[in-house]
């Protein structure tokens, strides 16, 4: 199996980092990770493909090892998430053959796919697809309506974010309960990138602030970007707890959205293999598509 390599993208006002899977020659994928998470964490399901793909994994702004401003307080919606998307496929050698994303990252590859002059095949897990009026509600213009009020928010601005060493953190997460579910592995590879060492210990190298901002900031037009899309976009829902709410309304813009039983919102780190099999199925749609 192929190792990943680090690799950085200069943007405008920063440095975006990505685990890439170097295959020469070969179809390009971009996967986009989950709020609060980072590329490192779905290698179980990225190593699967990289036998057919050349995989460029980012950190998105404010995870993983990227190095991009954030600011929590005027933080409105995921778009800034895409126009960074779409500034790294701007950089790469050669454009992307399939999008893929878990949940914000899914939303955020969505958004950016939208204004793609031509936009190629979307894999989606979980994308986080609200009621059209919960989205209404959201795109206030004065204010953020969803601030202090999110439940996943203030859970996450609760967050322990410090200890004295990289094993402490990491056994502390495996006793939660969260991660009882989970792949063997797939805990120790998030935490690869995950926690950040520096002089006092480790802490989390997406901030906890950050991560709530990202919960409340639904200021995007999920559907409107779904309408540009259409049929190139393919859903995988989760069977218990899915965040893919508006499923009507993304399939009366062309979406297909199929389900993966057993498994809830974190199904890429509950099974690994079967999401990497779902993506490969829509990478085989994809060269259809090239063809």
């Amino acid at each position: 199996m192929t190792s990943p390599e680090y690799r950085e993208f200069e943007l405008d006002d920063g440095v975006m980092s990505a685990r890439v899977w170097p295959r020469a020659g070969a179809p390009v994928m971009v996967f986009a990770h989950a709020n609060g998470f980072c590329a490192s964490a779905y290698g179980r399901i990225l190593g699967q493909l990289a036998d057919r793909f050349e995989i460029v994994a980012p950190d998105l702004r404010g995870h993983g090892r990227s190095r991009l401003p954030t600011d929590p307080e005027t933080h409105r919606s995921w778009d800034i998430h895409a126009a960074d998307l779409r500034a790294l496929y701007a950089r790469l050698p050669q454009a992307p053959d399939l999008l893929a994303g878990h949940s914000m990252g899914a939303v955020s590859t969505l958004l950016a796919a939208s204004k793609m002059d031509t936009c190629p095949v979307l894999a989606l897990v979980e994308p986080v697809v609200l009621p059209l009026s919960f989205s209404l509600f959201a795109r206030w213009p004065w204010h953020n309506p969803l601030k202090g009020r999110f439940g996943l928010a203030k859970q996450a601005r609760r967050r322990v974010n410090g200890w004295p060493d990289r094993a402490g953190a990491t056994e502390r997460y495996r006793r939660h309960k969260t991660f009882a579910s989970w792949a063997p592995g797939v805990l120790e590879d998030y935490l690869a990138d995950g926690l950040v060492e520096d002089a006092n210990g480790v802490h989390l190298a997406c901030d906890p602030q950050w991560e709530a901002a990202n919960y409340e900031s639904q200021g995007h037009d999920v559907l409107r970007a779904a309408r540009v899309v259409g049929s190139r976009a393919h859903v995988l829902r989760a069977g218990r707890g899915s965040t893919v709410v508006n499923r009507a309304g993304l399939e009366r813009r062309g979406v297909t959205i199929e389900g993966i039983d057993g498994v809830g919102h974190l199904a890429p780190m509950e099974a690994p293999q079967r999401v990497a099999a779902w993506i490969a199925g829509i990478a085989g749609i994809a060269d259809t598509a090239r063809g």
